[in-house]
């Protein structure tokens, strides 16, 4: 959804982050979101963002899931989606929930900040990813109807939770 501000002679189209976010931020490193970006990350850290935003997608069989989710070779795809069907009874919706399935906390592994624990920190990051990781599928699959969404403790993952799957027709 794009929040337009009309002005006078000019038109704000907003960001899809709230820039009151920042308020909540434990140590601010700026006088806003941007300036708080210039002044904390390094080019290498802009260009893995940018890939957690526009993730490797691996589809096998018509299951399309996450590469970094997936975690296996292309020579080993087939045989673990062929374990996966066994295990979830051919339901491709289940399949693609539990591989898909993150916690947010995971892309946090070995950072801890107290904005973990800020619920309004925390759902702001699920709203950036469903926005972008919505966006990739869209362009990747057009006809298909690939849903992100996040929620708490889903498939077996703790806290707020991202998953992605195919709905079914």
């Amino acid at each position: 959804m794009v929040m337009i501000m009309k002005r006078e002679k000019s038109t704000l189209y907003k960001s899809i982050v709230d820039n009151s976010i920042f308020s909540e931020f434990e140590e601010q490193r700026g006088i806003c979101l941007f300036n708080h970006s210039e002044n904390s990350n390094f080019i290498d850290d802009f260009i893995s963002v940018a890939h957690v935003l526009c993730p490797n997608v691996i589809e096998v069989e018509g299951h399309v899931f996450i590469d970094r989710f997936f975690n296996c070779s292309e020579k080993e795809a087939l045989g673990a989606l062929k374990e996966l069907k066994k295990q979830f009874n051919n339901d491709k919706k289940q399949i693609e929930q539990w591989v898909n399935a993150w916690s947010f906390g995971d892309f946090f592994i070995g950072k801890y900040s107290p904005s973990l624990e800020n619920d309004k920190i925390l759902y702001q990051f699920g709203d950036i990813l469903v926005y972008y990781w919505t966006r990739r599928f869209k362009e990747l699959f057009p006809d298909r109807n690939i849903i992100v969404e996040y929620g708490e403790d889903l498939m077996g993952e703790t806290g707020p939770t991202i998953i992605v799957y195919e709905a079914s027709e």
